[in-house]
This record gives structure tokens, sequence and C-alpha cells, in this order.
């Protein structure tokens, strides 16, 4: 059986971003292939894009774009029980489960490492990050471009460095992989290489969560942005 008693079995692939690397089509990729990674024990989380659950981690003060736009706030662990309850709902008997949303790349605090803890690892006896980064530069550009067409750009950028979603912090790559390996072995991959490479990232990814293959037949070219295939 799985962890839905509440014990602490199986794996939890976590993909957390980083944002603008394809993770759109990973996650559509991902529901695609959802009834094969059933058929392996794999269960998908309840949502395609688990920023929602993401948002219960994050520190408060981050104006993320889920909360600026109104669509959660945040919340004491206190308050989690709902997601809990549909991830162990979408969970069911499988052992394993994959989570993704980008919003998890944002986490770099012990309190938030603490809450992501308290909850998932509570029910997962491995969680293994999976991390993708691209070129710095094309890193940034491709976040501006992200933030201004959902109309956000101006108000990150008026607001305090901690607050803001596209502040210098953001782009540490030591402080993502610092809190990342005090969460589990981390798998990176290189997004620029992955596409030069395979024109998409999904094989690197189905081999980041041990099932290549998966995406076999599987071609979703989205977010392009100066002539590269997510």
């Amino acid at each position: 059986m799985s962890g839905t008693q509440g014990e602490a079995a199986g794996t939890l692939w976590l993909h957390v971003g980083t944002h603008k690397t394809g993770t759109t089509s990973i996650q559509r990729a991902l529901s695609l292939r959802g009834p094969d990674l059933a058929a392996a024990g794999v269960a998908l989380g309840p949502d395609e894009n688990a920023w929602a659950l993401a948002n219960l981690f994050l520190r408060p003060e981050l104006r993320t774009t889920p909360r600026v736009k109104g669509r959660t706030v945040p919340r004491l662990l206190a308050d989690s029980d709902t997601e809990i309850e549909r991830l162990a709902e979408a969970r069911g008997a499988l052992p394993d489960m994959v989570i993704s949303s980008e919003e998890f790349c944002m986490m770099r605090t012990g309190l938030e490492a603490l809450a992501l803890h308290s909850t998932l690892g509570a029910r997962f006896a491995r969680i293994r990050p999976v991390l993708v980064l691209r070129g710095e530069a094309e890193w940034r550009a491709s976040r501006e471009d992200q933030l201004r067409k959902t109309g956000l750009w101006e108000i990150q950028q008026g607001l305090p460095e901690a607050q803001s979603v596209n502040g210098e912090w953001y782009y540490d790559r030591e402080a993502i992989f610092d809190f990342w390996r005090a969460i589990g072995p981390v798998t990176v991959i290189d997004y620029d290489d992955a596409v030069a490479r395979e024109g998409t990232i999904l094989p690197a990814f189905a081999r980041a969560i041990e099932r290549p293959g998966l995406f076999g037949g599987v071609d979703l070219r989205l977010n392009q942005r100066r002539g590269r295939a997510a």
C-alpha cells in the first residue's frame, strides 16, 4: 500500500522548475502518460501545476503570481488539510508520485524546508527533487518576458527585494542547490543542452524520474522562444 494512512513510503519526484524551462510541456506530457505511469505504480499530483501546494510552503512575504492575482493567499500549515487530502486521493494505493510546479524553485529558507518536510516528507520515504536550469542570460530574459505577458513586470519591479519573485535572490543558483540538496538527492537537467541534443526537454525529464522512453511519440513544442522548443 501507499502512504494513504499517513506512513512515509515510496518515492516522490518533485519537479521544482525553474521558470521558463519547458515546465508546461513536462506537465502536459505527464498528463498524457498518466495511465502508463499509474500502471507502473506512479501517481500524478491532483493538478498539472501544483502551484497551490507550493504556495502552502512558500514564505508569506513573497508576492508570487498566484498571490498577486488573488488565486491563493499565504496560509498556515494548519489550513493545508484540503490540499493534503487532494494529494492523498490522487495518490490512492500507488507507492510513488510525480508533482510539478515551478513555484517550488522559489523556496530558500529553513522554515520552508520544515513546512515541506512536515507534509510531503511525512508521507514519502524519499523525495527526489528534479531541477531544470538554463543559461542565466536566457533565464532572465525569459522570466522578464513571462512577467510582462502576465502584466506583472511593473508590479514585481516595484516591490522590495525580499517580496519580489524577480529579485536577485531568485537567480542565485547555489542557494537553489543548497535548499534542495537538504531535501533529497537532486537531479539537475541542463535545459539548453537537452533541447540542443534532443529537440525537447521531455526525454531528459523521463530519465530523471527513472522512466526512460515514457514520452515516446509525445511532441509538445510549447513556450517557444528564439527558436527553441520546450
